[in-house]
């Protein structure tokens, strides 16, 4: 596989991860919320835009249900831990169990079926894609549209973040106390904020069930830890110093992370088998770079002082 290809790949996987990315990172990091529903709201957000492109619904209307499905997913997890008082992590993982039955009665539902596990075959001319060249469908123009939808979603995520509702959504999870005594209703700031983050990740669902013409029961499996991973990486290795730096810095984390994947497994022919324990291995080592940055930091640090 030459450069060219491999490059084209990384982006078509890593650029809607972004979206993904960014959904983990304003309840992980934002707001200090353990949410397990990301691979729920992936799962729903991508059944269900499939399923409203196999009813001829408009692409960008059936992209908005994607969203909207990952949305309410949020909405649920948020209720379920601020109104019922159910713990943060259970929360997400009844909401994530929950999605799993939702997208095979959607999957059901597009295959003239109660039930079933996969959406495939759409037709590319029906997605939000339809507009291009039939012969360079796959090339360069497709990533050119996500990136300018992941472009957007940054935009307006930078923008409202930095108004006042967004602020306190903010300071709901830098100190929730402090929060509630400036007036800040931390219930509806908390779940907006769980809502906005899986609505990302089920648009996040949407494209890539457009991108794969298609979204089955496995297909989200496995995406918390990409989310995760591109946070750490990101971080890490471009730094947190701001708001707007975060976004960049977790953007540029899941095209790295996916550039990882696509090295092990196109160029040194990793089994797909062991993809798995790939992803382990990452985010483990994303675990560690911190520690290793700053043990590198030192030595050079003393090194500099022994010269002097």
């Amino acid at each position: 596989m030459d450069i060219t290809e491999l490059i084209r790949l990384t982006l078509s996987m890593g650029l809607p991860c972004c979206l993904l990315a960014l959904g983990v990172f304003l309840t992980f990091r934002i707001l200090d919320f353990a949410d397990m529903t990301a691979e729920g709201s992936l799962l729903i957000g991508g059944a269900a835009c499939a399923l409203m492109i196999t009813k001829n619904v408009p692409p960008i209307i059936a992209t908005f249900v994607g969203m909207l499905a990952g949305g309410v997913c949020g909405f649920i997890t948020g209720f379920l831990n601020r109104v019922l008082k159910i713990p943060k992590l259970l929360s997400g993982i009844i909401t994530m169990t929950a999605s799993g039955s939702i997208a095979l009665l959607l999957f059901g539902l597009a295959n003239g079926r109660i039930f079933a596990s996969e959406i495939n075959g759409i037709d590319n001319s029906k997605t939000i894609f339809g507009f291009l060249d039939p012969k360079v469908f796959h090339g360069w123009q497709q990533i050119m549209v996500v990136a300018v939808i992941v472009a957007i979603v940054l935009a307006v995520a930078y923008f409202f973040f930095g108004t006042e509702y967004g602020m306190a959504i903010r300071a709901t999870g830098i100190n929730e106390k402090m929060a509630k005594s400036q007036g800040i209703n931390t219930t509806v700031t908390t779940i907006i904020c769980v809502s906005i983050s899986n609505a990302l990740i089920g648009l996040a669902g949407a494209l890539i069930a457009q991108i794969d013409s298609g979204m089955n029961a496995q297909g989200a499996t496995g995406y918390l830890v990409v989310g995760l991973a591109s946070i750490l990486i990101g971080e890490t290795l471009f730094g947190k110093r701001s708001f707007k730096n975060s976004l960049i810095s977790i953007s540029l984390g899941s095209i790295l992370y996916f550039a990882i994947i696509m090295l092990a497994t196109q160029v040194f022919k990793m089994p797909t088998d062991l993809t798995k324990l790939l992803y382990a291995i990452l985010i483990a080592l994303a675990l560690c770079l911190p520690m290793i940055k700053q043990a590198i930091l030192k030595q050079k640090t003393k090194k500099k002082k022994e010269a002097e």
